[in-house]
């Protein structure tokens, strides 16, 4: 496979942005160990820095090289006003109010995340998205996957034991969280599943699919997390509601399958036990009274509290150390209020939109990325914040931008039809 010069950091600057901290941080636990506290420090700084300064390089290279063709639909537009008001809300949380306190380090993470992760990385492949060659950041993110995998079932013995002997979550590394660790297994089951529907080659439809979804699901299962497993449930259906050219019989289906699960839950729930008999035990026997459910009517409470403005950016503890409620519209309602609240849901309604407008248009191609896409937008029911997850942000504005070109392009070759 050729590369331009030009396409190439595009590339690989949105590859990193995807799937490089999991890659760097996997492939580093020979070094750093599994559980040994603060040693990722060694690996995530550095690795930080340099997606920075490749992020930085791509923008130059984008406006010198006049890559840049920015255009708007209702997805970006939400996207920035959103941003622009959650800035403020941060803001003022962190800098102005004296009644909200978060340790300096955590506020120093926080702002990391959101102005460079998140939105320095996301305006890098935003200015240079036309420029990205998606056929090879596909199979380069299905190779960082799989060197991913490889790496923590040689030094995770936790992965390889037998199902009695698991009784907690398991997760990556010292840097990869269990609910981290089991959204990277679903990712390669979704990377593993689009490369037997779109690619010929024996090695790339079959072996590298196969390890992909095989080791995903050990992963997805052994985290202990039930996330992953809600996400493959969306994706799926999302995948059988955009298969067919009337939506409504996608949705039947998709209703279908959703019944089936139901019928035979039972079953599925003895089949993950053997597995992973601590999830079996987790999804059997959640309850209300969980402490999730408490951050969830905590946060809702302080929306009411100020739905207008909205009352803060996370739930706060004593000692400045913070946590968020576990759903991102919910957070959204809570930092942001009524109408911050509804502008992030609407913009979770068009990029769903968009990614179903690529599909119709070549569902080979985006297949991938618009399912990457859906499974962070479900993790985020579940799990996680905004602010912190800046592959949500860049996938946004990728489908986002591919979405909006392509209907440009649909209606000049429309007008030029007529002509």
């Amino acid at each position: 496979m050729e590369i331009s010069s030009d396409k190439l950091l595009p590339t690989l600057n949105f590859v990193l942005a995807i799937v490089g901290y999991q890659f760097v941080t996997s492939l580093a636990m020979p070094f750093i160990g599994v559980d040994v506290e603060g040693a990722s420090n060694i690996v995530t700084v550095p690795y930080r820095l340099f997606s920075i300064l490749l992020a930085t390089t791509v923008i130059v290279q984008s406006l010198f090289k006049g890559f840049v063709v920015l255009k708007n639909n209702r997805t970006i537009v939400l996207f920035v006003i959103f941003w622009i008001l959650f800035l403020i809300r941060l803001f003022y949380d962190l800098k102005i109010r004296t009644d909200f306190y978060i340790q300096p380090r955590e506020a120093a993470r926080i702002w990391l995340f959101a102005l460079l992760l998140c939105l320095y990385n996301g305006f890098s492949v935003a200015v240079s998205y036309k420029k990205i060659d998606l056929q090879l950041a596909f199979r380069l993110t299905a190779f960082a996957l799989l060197i991913s995998l490889i790496f923590s079932l040689l030094f995770n013995p936790l992965l390889l034991s037998s199902g009695e002997e698991i009784d907690t979550r398991v997760d990556g590394n010292v840097a990869l969280t269990t609910i981290t660790f089991g959204q990277m297994g679903m990712s390669a089951i979704v990377i593993g599943a689009c490369m037997l529907f779109t690619e010929r080659k024996l090695l790339f439809k079959y072996a590298i699919p196969f390890l992909l979804i095989v080791v995903g699901f050990l992963i997805s299962l052994r985290s202990g997390s039930r996330g992953p497993l809600f996400c493959l449930a969306v994706i799926v259906m999302y995948a059988v509601i955009t298969r067919t050219k009337r939506p409504i019989i996608g949705f039947m289906l998709a209703f279908l399958l959703l019944v089936l699960i139901v019928i035979f839950l039972r079953q599925i729930l003895m089949i993950i036990a053997h597995i992973a008999p601590y999830l079996a035990e987790r999804l059997e026997y959640t309850t209300s009274n969980e402490e999730r459910a408490i951050l969830l009517r905590t946060a809702w409470e302080k929306f009411l509290n100020n739905p207008v403005t909205g009352d803060s950016f996370a739930l706060t503890y004593i000692d400045g150390s913070y946590t968020y409620s576990h759903n991102m519209i919910l957070d959204a309602f809570m930092s942001t209020g009524f109408f911050g609240g509804m502008i992030f849901l609407i913009m979770y309604v068009s990029a769903t939109i968009d990614g179903y407008k690529l599909l119709r248009f070549d569902r080979k191609q985006y297949m991938w990325i618009v399912f990457l896409l859906i499974q962070q937008m479900a993790s985020g029911m579940l799990s996680g914040a905004f602010y912190l997850s800046p592959i949500l942000s860049i996938l946004i504005l990728y489908v986002g931008l591919a979405s909006v070109n392509h209907s440009t392009e649909q209606k000049s070759l429309s007008l030029d039809h007529k002509q």
